[in-house]
C-alpha cells in the first residue's frame, strides 16, 4: 500500500498495539498505561498534610497558654505579697498614731526624749 493508505487504514495483523495519529499528523501515538497511586494514598497525603497543620497550631496555642498561665501565677503571688505589705505598713502606721510606747520608742531611735516633755499626738 501507499503512504496515503497507510494512514486511513489499519492492518492489525502487522502491529501489534494499535497506533494513532496525533492531531497535526506528525508522527503515532503510542499507548502506554499510565502507572496511578491508588486513590487512598492521596487522600492519606491531604489529611496528613491537615493533621501536621492543625497539630502545630495547636501547640503554639497551647505553650502560649502556659507561659500566660505562668505569667498569671506569678503576678497573683506578687500582688498578695504587695498586699500583705500594705497592711503591714497601715498597721505600723496607726500604731504610730496612737501608741505612745511606740511613739517613745521611734523617738529613742531618732534622738529624741519624750520623757521631760509632752508631745501632743494627733487623734486621726
Amino acid at each position: 500500500m501507499s503512504k496515503a493508505a497507510n494512514i486511513y487504514w489499519d492492518n492489525s495483523q502487522s502491529r501489534k498495539t494499535p497506533v494513532r495519529r496525533t492531531a497535526k499528523g506528525r508522527g503515532p501515538v503510542t499507548r502506554t498505561r499510565r502507572r496511578t497511586a491508588p486513590w487512598w494514598l492521596s487522600s492519606l497525603i491531604v489529611t496528613s498534610i491537615f493533621v501536621m497543620i492543625g497539630v502545630s497550631i495547636n501547640f503554639r496555642a497551647f505553650t502560649e497558654m502556659q507561659e500566660e498561665a505562668g505569667q498569671n501565677t506569678r503576678l497573683a503571688t506578687q500582688i498578695q505579697a504587695l498586699t500583705d505589705e500594705n497592711l503591714a505598713l497601715q498597721e505600723e502606721i496607726h500604731s504610730l498614731k496612737t501608741n505612745p510606747v511606740i511613739i517613745q520608742r521611734e523617738a529613742r531611735k531618732i534622738g529624741i526624749d519624750l520623757r521631760a516633755e509632752k508631745v501632743p499626738v494627733p487623734a486621726n
